[in-house]
Formats: C-alpha cells, sequence, structure tokens
C-alpha cells in the first residue's frame, strides 16, 4: 500500500510547479541555506520572505481575476443581512463587470443625477408608519414594506427578479450589494434604484429627519442618489457561503466588542 501511495505521489510530483512558492523555495534557498539548527533571525527570514510572498501572489491573484470579470472589484464580503435569504453575512460573492444590468425600465425627461428620489418619484404605499400611545403621547415610527414605484406616472411593481449589484454609497462610506429594482432612462444618463431583498424600502427612499450637527439626516435612507450606471462595479454571479466570516470578526465584529458595544450587522454567528 506505501508503495502504491509513493507511485502516485511519483506520477504527481510534477504539479509541484504548478505552486508559486516552489519558485520562492528555490530563490529562497539559493541566497539563504536551510540549516540543520536554524536560529531565530534564520526562521524570522523565512517567515518575512513567505508572508511578503503571499501578499504579492494574493494580490496578483485579485488584479488577474478583476481583468478577466472585467471589473476592479471582482469579490466583495457580504457585511449586513440585508439580502437574506439570497445571502448571508460572510458570503464572499463574485461580481462581473456587466453593462446589461436587468431591471424594469422607465423613462424620465430630465436630469436626475444631481436630485434625490422624492423629487422625481415615489415609493407605495407611503413608507412610514407612525403610531402615537395615547397615555404617553410616545411617537413610535416604523417602516410599511413598498410594493411599487411610481415616476412619471408610470407604476413599476418592487420584485426580486432585478440582477443584484455593487456600488459604494458616499452617503453610508461603503459597498452596498443590492438588488436593482428600476432603471431610468434619464437626460444625463441611465441610473438605477436598488434595494435590499430583506429591507422594507429601496436605497433611496431618503425621508427627512432631524439635524445633527448642522448636517441633515434622514430615515430608510442608504444613499441619498440613484444609482448611476458608470458606479456600478460589477453584478453577481457566484456566491461562496460564510468564507468571509473571518475577515468580519477580525475587522468588524471583535473592535466593536472590544469598544464595549455589538456590531449591529451581527448576525448569528458571523
Amino acid at each position: 500500500m506505501k508503495e502504491k501511495v509513493n507511485e502516485i505521489k511519483e506520477k504527481l510530483s510534477f504539479l509541484k510547479w504548478l505552486d508559486p512558492f516552489t519558485y520562492v523555495d528555490l530563490v529562497l534557498r539559493k541566497y539563504h541555506p536551510k540549516k540543520a539548527n536554524p536560529s531565530l533571525t534564520d526562521e524570522a527570514i523565512d517567515s518575512i520572505v513567505y508572508v511578503f510572498s503571499a501578499l504579492i501572489f494574493a494580490f496578483l491573484l485579485y488584479s488577474a481575476l478583476g481583468f478577466l470579470l472585467n471589473t476592479s472589484s471582482p469579490m466583495v464580503i457580504v457585511s449586513s443581512a440585508s439580502m437574506v435569504p439570497e445571502m448571508h453575512r460572510g458570503d464572499v460573492i463574485v461580481l462581473y463587470g456587466e453593462e446589461n444590468i436587468k431591471a424594469e425600465e422607465v423613462n424620465y425627461t430630465g436630469t436626475i443625477s444631481d436630485k434625490m428620489y422624492s423629487e422625481y418619484g415615489k415609493t407605495t404605499p407611503y413608507p412610514l408608519s407612525i403610531t402615537i400611545d395615547s397615555l404617553s403621547g410616545t411617537k413610535t415610527i416604523s417602516f410599511v414594506e413598498s410594493e411599487g414605484i411610481e415616476i412619471n406616472s408610470q407604476k413599476i411593481p418592487i420584485t426580486k427578479d432585478g440582477d443584484i449589484i455593487v456600488y459604494f454609497s458616499r452617503y453610508s462610506n461603503k459597498e452596498i450589494i443590492h438588488r436593482t429594482v428600476a432603471k431610468i432612462n434619464a437626460s444625463d444618463g441611465v441610473f438605477f434604484l436598488t434595494k435590499g431583498d430583506a429591507n422594507p424600502v429601496i436605497d433611496q427612499e431618503c425621508i427627512s429627519g432631524q439635524e445633527i450637527l448642522g448636517y441633515p439626516s434622514y430615515l430608510g435612507c442608504i444613499t441619498t442618489n440613484a444609482v448611476s450606471e458608470k458606479e456600478i462595479r460589477g453584478k453577481a454571479v457566484f456566491k461562496i457561503p460564510l468564507v468571509g466570516c473571518i475577515k468580519l470578526w477580525v475587522f468588524d465584529d471583535i473592535p466593536s466588542l472590544l469598544s464595549g458595544k455589538q456590531n449591529p450587522d451581527f448576525t448569528g454567528f458571523c
């Protein structure tokens, strides 16, 4: 049995040349030969070389994927539960730079790049429900699930038929991975309205709120404007479940706990 295993290993030995670290070892051992009793300095040099090489290989792989998938962001990690059950926090999403994004289309005779959604469209039913306690007078505000969009008297039902895209929201200061619910052909370009499957309202539903430090704040707002097709980093084509949890634990969840509070995006174990 042992001989059979060794025979198989011998036949597959050529595969080592597909491993980039094989070449790192060849160069490293040429200039820094392996010692029978390596010192801490020797081991530190080896570790530094391997870590540096891994970073270079990761960068090259990411760049190659970006080239092949026609996008500068070939992979993103889902960081919230806004797309449940389609996607969960910690899922790694592979993107493709696609110009033909699927969504229900509507024409708008005017510019919208500098306008908020409320200036040219509305959702039905009204997105907020406000109740007042008869005894205490306390107001309770909750969101109402949006069913449709109306632009230029054209009504579009909100469905889950559109493509899932990634764009960067300057308002939220993070990448958003949500579904397109409407494609607007405006005078100044093509724009998209987006929504998380698990969210009650669209990303652009910015309802005026209170003033904080001189800046306007909004309820239900993820981004203040429709997403230009030029701002789309890609559409989702493949999902690797929960692989990104480690990154979220290290950079988001643990720092939040150390600061004395739980990350509001934390769901389940990720």
